[in-house]
């Protein structure tokens, strides 16, 4: 019986059985509820959309690993069969095991969305930078209306008077934003799928316009 868990921004799945398995995915590079915290991004990369929650990407890691489990029962024991397979879910989402290292002669231990509902897939770096700068700029509005400030950031004419002011530039809300701002101008010129994946429509809007 596969179970998995989320330790800080990592899914794990621990495959049981003859042929033992633990297979990680980074929450960081794969669900914009963690991406804030990410440091690098690949050359493409993928999204869990902001509405897939945690319990639901726990809830899909057991799924693949139950797969895995089954496949491996099939393949008596050997985990060559798993490297580079394709795995759908329930959700129709599909996960790609693999190993991190990607050698074919390595034992699995690593998953990663790939597409399906609610995933942005096949997202270049400079997108997935804009998406986890959006992100930023989400967290830093959170925090200061979890200190009690309840000042309006996302009216563009109220964020700029904020930067105006004395010390203003080192808000961490007004800074968050304009480092969005110049993710988002590198990145694509379509809002689409970053507005989809954030469910931030109003607050792309900001950056986009401050």
């Amino acid at each position: 019986m596969a179970t998995a868990s989320i330790t800080g921004a990592v899914v794990t799945v621990n495959v049981e059985g003859a042929t033992p398995l633990r297979l990680d995915m980074s929450l960081q590079r794969h669900s914009y509820r963690h991406c804030a915290t990410s440091t690098v991004a690949g050359e493409i990369n993928s999204l869990l959309y902001a509405s897939v929650d945690d319990a639901t990407v726990t809830a899909e890691a057991v799924e693949v690993g139950e797969q895995v489990e089954t496949l491996l029962a099939k393949a008596k024991g050997s985990w060559k069969a798993l490297f580079g397979k394709t795995l759908t879910v329930g959700s129709g989402r599909t996960y790609l095991v693999d190993n991190s290292g990607l050698n074919p002669n390595g034992s699995p231990n690593h998953f990663f969305v790939t597409g399906g509902t609610g995933v942005w897939s096949k997202v270049s770096q400079a997108d997935y930078v804009a998406a986890r700068d959006v992100r930023r700029a989400e967290e830093a509005i959170t925090a200061r209306r979890g200190r009690g400030d309840t000042y309006d950031y996302l009216d563009s004419k109220k964020l700029n008077e904020k930067r105006a002011e004395p010390g203003g530039a080192t808000n961490p809300v007004v800074q968050a934003v304009q480092a969005a701002r110049v993710s988002i101008a590198a990145a694509s010129a379509d809002d689409a799928a970053l507005i989809a994946t954030s469910g931030r429509k109003d607050l792309v809007t900001l950056i986009r316009s401050v």
